[in-house]
């Protein structure tokens, strides 16, 4: 079988794969409505919920002789490995508490390169006007989260205990959405953007009603998550979504006009809605509380000092660290409440401190510089490409590269994202597949 026939008659055993990456999504976004409302009493063994699919995933594409091993899974396996027979051998010892931590690299992390062998652009653009419609549902939730007391069911917490609301402003607590917590909804919002700018400044089709509400949408979701993560989230998409479509003066107008539209809606959605202009002034209040507890002063240092030190404290840290470390899985909330009985931050909470605490200089450093290197180099090939191709890759890395290198992938809602994001990114820099393939799907 030549290299022409085995192209066109492999997207026929690609289904079940493609499947399966649709659950892992779907997964993604209603883990935590599993856990908080449909099925609380396991709310701690759907923490791993997608982990199934993810070995399905695997198991599925070695079967179909997909060539996702390379240097990035190849190292991320050699050094989880060896990080869990330390832990096993010389440190808390916990067989759980590792294998739960090593998942991360050995199950999850592989799957951004079988998304990218298995998506097609099709398929991309499938999932991100799938996102667009969810953008209206998930707001819709948050809005009834907004709105009603922390002690009605829409607002309750992991396990249907207590309150799913974080520390808000005004009274106003921060909404999780269908997530278990509010990281997920942040992390969401950045995902939705990457496909609301996206098909506002491409030819591929996508219905004006619908992304046109689920920009309307976005806008009026921003401010009800009184998150200022969600809106730099959105902002660093957008800052992609410039650089990416910089190519033409046409281009350059049509990101002008964009814009005027983008401020009148604002400027109509602060003056004739409600919710609009009272969740605006909630999250503004939120800011400015938080800059007054900030030594830089405004919302830029705020959240740019923090976003700097978050990158450069734990790389600095690193080299304070031994060589070696047996503390895998330790530094998730999961591991660290089988090895203490609570919920807290027994390693670090940012996610280099994380790595470089559960396995040291070598092997924790290791998978540092690895997911570094991944992120620019994605980053690099997206910005390469000729000037209508570099628009989608580019933009998706906008939100997939922040997630690859600072993502907390301890926490399972984060890690789904992260490997969604990247995923779409390798399989939106591929070229576009030969004609004869769509006869066969």
């Amino acid at each position: 079988m030549n290299i022409t026939e085995e192209k066109i008659l492999k997207p026929a055993t690609d289904n079940s794969l493609k499947i399966a990456i649709w659950l892992y999504l779907l997964l993604w976004i209603f883990e935590g409505a599993l856990r908080k409302w449909i099925l609380p009493s396991l709310a701690t063994p759907l923490l791993v919920v997608r982990d199934p699919i993810a070995i399905y995933i695997i198991i599925r594409a070695l079967y179909l002789n997909y060539k996702f091993l390379n240097t990035y899974t190849v190292a991320g396996v050699i050094f989880t490995l060896f990080g869990l027979a330390i832990t096993l051998t010389f440190g808390h010892g916990n067989l759980f508490v590792g294998l739960y931590g090593a998942r991360i690299m050995l199950l999850h992390f592989p799957l951004i390169f079988i998304i990218g062998q298995v998506f097609t652009k099709e398929d991309v653009l499938k999932m991100g006007r799938f996102l667009l419609v969810m953008n209206i549902l998930m707001t819709l939730v948050v809005y009834f989260q907004y709105i009603s007391p922390q002690t009605a069911f829409i607002n309750i917490g992991i396990g249907g205990e207590g309150s799913a609301g974080f520390s808000g402003a005004m009274g106003y607590s921060r909404p999780p959405g269908t997530f278990s917590f509010t990281s997920g909804l942040v992390i969401f919002y950045a995902a939705v953007s990457v496909f609301v700018f996206y098909f506002w400044l491409s030819k591929d089709y996508c219905s004006k009603i619908l992304l046109y509400t689920s920009t309307i949408t976005l806008i009026i979701a921003l401010p009800l998550t009184i998150s200022r993560g969600a809106v730099v989230g959105v902002l660093i998409v957008g800052l992609f979504a410039i650089i990416a479509s910089v190519t033409t003066f046409k281009m350059v107008f049509k990101l002008v006009f964009i814009g005027v539209v983008f401020y009148f809606l604002i400027i109509i959605l602060q003056q004739y809605s409600t919710i609009f202009s009272l969740s605006t002034e909630v999250f503004m209040h939120r800011v400015d509380a938080a800059n007054k507890s900030t030594a830089g002063g405004g919302f830029k240092d705020s959240i740019g000092l923090r976003m700097l030190n978050d990158l450069i404290d734990p790389i600095v840290n690193l080299f304070k660290q031994p060589l070696f470390v047996g503390n895998l899985g330790m530094g998730t909330n999961a591991g660290a409440q089988m090895l203490s009985g609570k919920i807290k931050f027994l390693v670090a909470e940012g996610e280099f401190g994380r790595l470089a605490g559960e396995q040291g200089i070598v092997f924790g450093g290791g998978l540092i510089v690895l997911r570094i290197f991944l992120a620019i180099s994605i980053a690099i090939k997206s910005l390469r490409l000729p000037k209508e191709e570099k628009i989608l890759p580019f933009i998706i890395c906008g939100s997939a590269c922040v997630a690859i290198i600072q993502g907390q992938w301890a926490q399972p809602s984060i890690l789904g994202y992260s490997i969604i994001m990247a995923g779409l990114v390798m399989a939106s820099l591929k070229k576009d597949e030969i004609p004869l393939q769509k006869n066969i799907l």
